[in-house]
Formats: structure tokens, sequence, C-alpha cells
């Protein structure tokens, strides 16, 4: 599953602790979008556990892409 936008997009030094809790991009917290940090490292745990891969690629200003690949349940 790909999901794709073209939102306000994630400064590239962010990039690497997205996934940590409570780490929230340094222009969400400026623009002062809410959240507490916490999504993306419960989805990330979630997909992980279920044997699947996440990734997230953005660019500041253009937008984010988040992929999440998951394996078919044995006898599917």
């Amino acid at each position: 599953m790909c999901c794709r936008d073209s939102g306000i997009g994630i400064p590239e030094a962010d990039l690497p602790q997205l996934f940590s809790r409570f780490y929230r991009a340094g222009n969400a917290a400026s623009a002062a979008i809410p959240g507490t940090g916490l999504g993306l490292a419960i989805v990330k745990t979630i997909v992980e556990d279920h044997g699947g891969y996440l990734d997230l690629s953005s660019v500041e200003g253009e937008g984010t892409v988040v992929v999440i690949e998951l394996p078919l349940a044995a006898g599917a």
C-alpha cells in the first residue's frame, strides 16, 4: 500500500528520527500542527510485528510518501 500527499513535507534533517516515540518534525511543531509524535512509532511497531515493512520519504514543501508492505497470511 502506498499513500502520497502534497502537504508541507518533512525536513530532511528530521527524517531519521520520525519513528521515535514523541518525536515531531520541526516544521509541524512550529506550525502548531497538533499531534503527540506517537502515530508513526505505533504504526511501525504494528507493521513490523506482523512481519511487514514501512518506508517513508518526504521533501519539505512538496509532500510525503508512505509505503507499507505486509506479507500474505499462510493459506491465503
